[in-house]
């Protein structure tokens, strides 16, 4: 041995060798996309959740337009403004659902 050489001693095999800094990098940026994953599909179950509810009022409001259809026009002053105040709601939970999407 010369000396210039230095000795270092192997690690136990009992221990992991310490981590790099590029290891640590990748196991961050594995963390975040596993954390984004998760975040995604949690994300696509409460749209699909919202999107359910507003099918069934969707049916709501196709069964008053057709009842309005058959109605006097007296009474479409009445069903047509529960029936906005229907379409307004669908169409805004429709909104959110294309912009949670986008998120």
């Amino acid at each position: 041995m010369t000396d210039h050489e230095e000795i270092v001693p192997a690690p136990a095999s009992s221990e992991a060798p310490p981590k790099g800094r590029w290891q640590r990098m990748l196991e961050e940026l594995e963390q975040d996309r596993d954390e984004l994953r998760v975040r995604l599909h949690l994300g696509r179950k409460e749209a699909q959740d919202e999107l359910d509810h507003l099918d069934a009022r969707l049916a709501e409001f196709r069964a008053r337009a057709r009842a309005a259809g058959g109605e006097a026009e007296e009474s479409l002053d009445d069903i047509g403004d529960a029936a906005k105040a229907l379409w307004t709601e669908v169409k805004e939970g429709f909104g959110r659902v294309r912009k949670s999407l986008k998120d």
